[in-house]
């Protein structure tokens, strides 16, 4: 473990254009939201890692729709024994669910968490795009690594036909987040030959990101990575661990399952609990409230 102080600031991305506009650059800091997300789901180190990396790669892909009411889900499902995760991005809100996030693995032997080891690479990463309107875009790639970095920069490759740079990363101690965040550098259309080579070259600088993170705002880090290629700073967003579930919309998702299921749960369990898998606030249902859902011909 590190000795030094981590550095403290709010969770925020920095969003600016380089290269005269040609490329765009999102820089995030995520050491909060993971921290939220950790003690959320009692998770182990390593489980808090990869969901750092999927919270913070979906934010980036968050923040680049624009429509008020849009949001992305990211789901991974790479057959390892942390099993699925979930990831939903609205805007800087994040929130994120795990099948088995007390899944503990030893660390790999460069000391790194084994992300991978615990996700799986037998498996897919789908992004549901939703715009609010009309039919939602889902795009699906095979997992190139399970570490996330690469498989995030595959899908903009793959799916969106789009040249990137992810580098993504997390330093966690027994359960206390130090550091988390990553970058994302984007070709525009119509990015130079010349530009990408540049690009290409400066990716090299963003492989200790979780160590920078630690030690450095990120208006720093902005500064010394992007100086010298025409930076024009776009704008910050706050970032956060939001779930935003309440009993109104538990609600509706009882009333959704049926009258017949409804019946059930009213006959057999006298009532219903529903658990939120992304913040665990349990929503408690009597038999009255069942009964008002049904309608007053049960009272």
């Amino acid at each position: 473990m590190m000795n030094q102080t981590p550095y403290d600031e709010n969770d925020a991305l920095l969003r600016m254009t380089v290269c005269g506009g040609e490329a765009r650059v999102a820089l995030l800091r995520t050491t909060h939201t993971a921290q939220r997300a950790g003690d959320i789901h009692n998770a182990s180190d390593v489980a808090i890692a990869a969901m750092s990396r999927l919270m913070t790669g979906s934010a980036m892909l968050g923040v680049m729709m624009k429509e008020q009411d849009a949001n992305i889900t990211v789901i991974v499902d790479g057959g390892g024994p942390g099993g699925r995760m979930t990831c939903v991005a609205h805007g800087g809100d994040l929130k994120i669910s795990m099948h088995n996030p007390q899944v503990s693995l030893p660390p790999r032997a460069d000391g790194a968490p084994d992300v991978a080891g615990l996700i799986g690479k037998n498996g897919t990463m789908t992004v549901i795009r939703d715009f609010g309107v009309g039919e939602p875009y889902i795009g699906k790639t095979k997992l190139i690594s399970g570490e996330l970095g690469e498989d995030f920069a595959a899908y903009y490759t793959n799916s969106e036909q789009t040249p990137s740079i992810v580098s993504l990363g997390a330093i966690v101690h027994e359960g206390a987040v130090l550091s988390a965040g990553g970058v994302l550098v984007q070709a525009m259309p119509g990015c130079s030959d010349k530009t990408l080579e540049t690009l290409d070259l400066r990716a090299m600088l963003f492989s200790g990101i979780s160590r920078d993170l630690f030690e450095d705002p990120l208006d720093a880090l902005a500064e010394r990575w992007f100086h010298d290629l025409e930076p024009v700073m776009l704008g910050r967003q706050p970032i956060r661990y939001h779930c935003g579930c309440s009993r109104e919309k538990a609600r509706q998702m009882l009333k959704s399952v049926g009258r017949d299921q409804l019946l059930e749960m009213l006959e057999q369990d006298h009532g219903a609990e529903m658990t939120c898998h992304f913040c665990h606030t349990r929503h408690t249902f009597t038999e009255d409230d069942l009964k008002a859902l049904l309608g007053s011909d049960m009272n």
